[in-house]
């Protein structure tokens, strides 16, 4: 088939050349045999980013004469994207759909930020949505989803042969209920490292981190409206909360780590934590809502012992505690880690059965195989 793809390579900017979504949703599709034409996100990224109307049309338009270039060189089978509402202008996707060629957006984090895609959802022939619950979002705005859950790319994420010197790891940005978990681990003597994003507090802007707080202060003290209140509050004590985590236990808590680095520490960890936990539009006051990751595919794929929160979704691509551990609260993850420390063959015996079941069902040449059936692609 021929694609015209256009992606952002990066999950998250102020990762230094960080490569994820090229490396799972272009790569994979070249394996495969496919013919793809790329066309880079990130000025459409940046475009959103500054509500910069001339420059998302400058996007648009640069994105769909170069469309219709290679499209008249030879017609494409599909379009796929990963855009947001503000990347580009949505008659753009409009346009395409005209000329024949079926359209697919997909976006992940829908479950507590679907206002990011609402706008745009309408105008692609398919939506496809990581969380298995975000299909009633789409549904209500007369929008047609398509579950098609995350996996990983074999290429990249597998075993190193490398010593398990850590015992315990955590790598991602340090939000919703992540640090409470870490210090509950901490103070009850797991040696737990946390890279990413977020937890060594005030690392790089120690003045800016104390300005944040006394704004929040500010914000809770002069508040006219009992939410306005509650949320400074709350992101008050969540603040002060990282600040003390991160300086009681500074030896614990990293900066980010590169791709490859990432990929070492499943090597190097005895076990790798997964946390699902997410407030609603990441607003501390709202409900905490669950969702699957990356890493529920990435840690495994690398022959890690995965220990992370239980959803009845995850348990439709592992088997619980046989694959990958799972835990409901803080009581039985600190168990359950315990447990595993203690028990290496235990350990050694889910290590194996989750990255056997990830190699042979949860690769994104698998997903997309089944996409392209589902769609009558070939």
């Amino acid at each position: 088939m021929k694609i015209f793809q256009v992606i952002e390579s990066s999950t998250n900017l102020s990762l230094s050349n960080n490569q994820t979504w090229y490396r799972n949703l272009y790569e994979p599709l070249i394996e495969m045999g496919h013919e793809v034409v790329l066309f880079p996100a990130e000025e459409g990224r940046q475009a959103m980013q500054r509500n910069d109307a001339k420059a998302r049309a400058t996007f648009s338009h640069k994105m769909l004469d170069t469309f219709k270039r290679e499209h008249d060189k030879k017609h494409f089978d599909m379009f796929f994207a990963y855009l947001m509402d503000g990347m580009i202008d949505p008659g753009i996707i409009d346009d395409i759909s005209k000329l024949g060629v079926p359209t697919c957006n997909f976006s992940c984090n829908n479950i507590h930020q679907f206002d990011l895609v609402d706008e745009l959802a309408l105008h692609f022939d398919y939506n496809l949505h990581a969380e298995k619950a975000a299909r009633e979002k789409f549904l209500a705005i007369g929008a047609k989803p398509i579950w098609w859950q995350m996996a990983s790319n074999p290429k990249y994420f597998k075993p190193y042969n490398l010593s398990r010197t850590i015992d315990v790891s955590f790598v991602g940005a340090n939000y919703a209920l992540r640090a409470r978990y870490i210090y509950h681990l901490l103070e009850n003597g797991i040696d737990i490292h946390a890279y990413g994003p977020g937890w060594q507090w005030g690392a790089k802007t120690p003045l800016r981190s104390i300005t944040k707080r006394y704004l929040f202060l500010l914000q809770a003290l002069i508040a006219t409206y009992p939410e306005k209140q509650s949320r400074a509050s709350a992101l008050l004590s969540d603040h002060d909360f990282r600040r003390y985590l991160s300086t009681r236990f500074a030896k614990n808590v990293h900066p980010p780590v590169s791709d490859e680095d990432l990929i070492r520490l499943y090597s190097q960890s005895k076990i790798c934590l997964g946390f699902l936990e997410v407030y609603d539009k990441h607003d501390p006051i709202q409900s905490v809502k669950r969702h699957l990751h990356l890493r529920e595919f990435e840690a495994p794929m690398s022959r890690a012992l995965y220990c992370t929160g239980y959803t009845d979704e995850l348990t439709e691509f592992f088997e619980p505690d046989k694959e990958v551990i799972v835990y409901h609260n803080q009581e039985e993850l600190l168990d359950k880690v315990c447990y595993y420390l203690t028990h290496p063959e235990a350990a050694e015996k889910v290590r194996e059965a989750g990255y056997n079941r990830a190699l042979a069902e949860h690769t994104y040449h698998a997903r997309f195989k089944q996409l392209f059936t589902e769609l009558g692609l070939k």
